[in-house]
């Protein structure tokens, strides 16, 4: 039986490696900062790490930029395999809830030339002792806005810090005001 599956399994590699490969034919999917770019542009906070990847099996770009405890994160939702398929489903599901609350509304913000909802949530991070019982989860805070794009897409913009104690120097604030005051659509002028 092992000899029969070993020569099935030999004869499909055999087979899978004799079909040439055209490279005319390979599609190189983009990285998720050309994505993102070719929705918007911004700029980066200076100083600031990034981070790139994908969810929902490439259909969901994200760039980040990290400063210790704060995020300025850049999250492209609504292409076909998204997990989100528009903002009500978005701010419906557990990326924009806090522990299963909806996300509350705390005013508005300018990004692109327009002006947009802003939602604040928590999110549980991990503080002291995993192995200790513990009382009610710490919970950093994100604020973000949905800015409507091309094509049925739509970016999260959000700003997170991981930590239930504010920055007293609001220094991840003035990042992402002045991150905020940069984004602009693809093909526009704002």
């Amino acid at each position: 039986m092992r000899l029969a599956l070993s020569a099935v399994l030999a004869l499909s590699a055999a087979a899978s490696a004799a079909i040439p490969m055209e490279a005319s034919k390979t599609v190189k999917a983009p990285t998720p900062s050309q994505a993102v770019a070719a929705l918007i542009s911004h700029q980066p906070p200076k100083g600031w790490q990034v981070e790139e990847y994908a969810n929902g099996g490439g259909a969901d770009p994200v760039v980040a930029f990290v400063d210790g405890l704060d995020r300025i994160a850049v999250r492209v939702f609504g292409a076909p395999g998204s997990g989100y398929k528009n903002p009500a489903s978005f701010l419906s599901g557990p990326a924009a809830s806090t522990m299963g609350r909806k996300p509350e509304k705390v005013g508005s913000v300018t990004a692109a030339g327009r002006q947009l909802a802003l939602y604040r949530r928590g999110f549980p991070i991990n503080l002291g002792d995993p192995h200790s019982p513990s009382g009610p989860a710490s919970l950093g805070r994100e604020v973000f806005c949905i800015l409507p794009a091309s094509g049925g897409r739509f970016i999260v913009l959000s700003y997170a810090r991981e930590s239930p104690a504010p920055d007293m120097d609001q220094r991840g604030e003035k990042a992402w005001g002045a991150f905020l005051r940069t984004v602009k659509l693809a093909g526009r002028k704002t």
